[in-house]
């Protein structure tokens, strides 16, 4: 999963400490784009987190990010790998090559948290060929389709489990989805603007822990596809005492045969965490979304 930050216009940009902590939970790339002048100006592929920084101060010297609406997407990849150009956002085109681009001038911005069924490849992400195939011929018979609320329902059904949002020339701000988190006037696609503590502690011995920090490396034991809970349809997670468990907050993931992990982002990697289980709704049997799935490493 990934996380997008809303900000309308009028209210301040996040404190480096937030945009760290959304990095640091989503750390497979960023971007940023904004409305000013009538139009979108996307810049991304920000592959370190100094590197993004370092560029929203240099944006800031040039425009005043507070008074106008700006999105930044902090990547989790789940399709199409990891180059910079799979970053968010993208703008509205049907060109290849437009949407690679790590910068460019558009008249329709577009983030996107989530995956989108039956799209992308080793090469494009879901996003990229939804926008590419789907919404750019949209587009062409309806140039304002975003402000069409049929449209945009027809779009949220197509993209059910995902986080969308558009950002035009003259600074509308469309989002779609379930629901967006509002936090000091931000809008967030999941919990993912949280800090989250190192989960190790809880679930490996010390002396593993204190024997991987010295080495100064990880060890895993194997990569597995997995699924993000958030993503059930037909089931939930339970803890030990029968308690049902909140799974949107990308916290916890799924193995084909059930096993339930906890998603640790300062290890970069899943561990098993056996007293949480997965109930299936209704004794129906459990679907693995294989079309979901992400190659994960799994902490030894």
């Amino acid at each position: 999963m990934c996380i997008i930050a809303v900000k309308p216009a009028g209210i301040k940009m996040p404190e480096r400490d937030q945009i760290e902590i959304m990095w640091h939970n989503n750390p497979d790339g960023a971007g940023i784009m904004y409305s000013l002048n009538g139009k979108v100006y996307i810049e991304k592929g920000f592959m370190s987190l100094s590197g993004f920084l370092a560029n929203i101060e240099r944006i800031k010297t040039l425009v005043n990010l507070d008074s106008i609406p700006v999105v930044l997407h902090f990547r989790m990849a789940s399709t199409g790998g990891v180059p910079p150009e799979n970053c968010h956002p993208f703008p509205l085109t049907c060109s290849e090559k437009v949407i690679r681009e790590l910068q460019c001038v558009t008249e329709l911005g577009i983030a996107h948290n989530g995956t989108i069924a039956g799209y992308g490849n080793s090469i494009l992400s879901d996003t990229m060929q939804f926008i590419m195939l789907q919404l750019s011929p949209l587009s062409r018979a309806m140039p304002e389709f975003y402000k069409n609320r049929y449209v945009l329902e027809a779009i949220a059904n197509e993209t059910r489990g995902s986080w969308l949002v558009f950002l035009s020339g003259d600074g509308r701000l469309v989002t779609l989805g379930d629901f967006f988190i509002e936090h000091k006037g931000m809008f967030y696609s999941n919990k993912g603007y949280q800090e989250r503590p190192c989960l190790c502690d809880v679930y490996l011995k010390k002396d593993q822990m204190t024997e991987n920090k010295m080495e100064g490396n990880k060890r895993y034991k194997c990569k597995k596809p997995l699924v993000w809970a958030d993503s059930l349809t037909n089931a939930y997670l339970t803890d030990e005492e029968g308690n049902v468990q909140d799974v949107e907050d990308n916290t916890w993931m799924i193995d084909r045969e059930g096993q339930v992990y906890v998603w640790d982002p300062k290890l970069d990697a899943a561990v098993v965490f056996p007293s949480m289980k997965m109930e299936v709704k209704g004794g129906e049997q459990w679907i693995f979304l294989t079309d979901q799935a992400v190659m994960t490493e799994i902490f030894e």
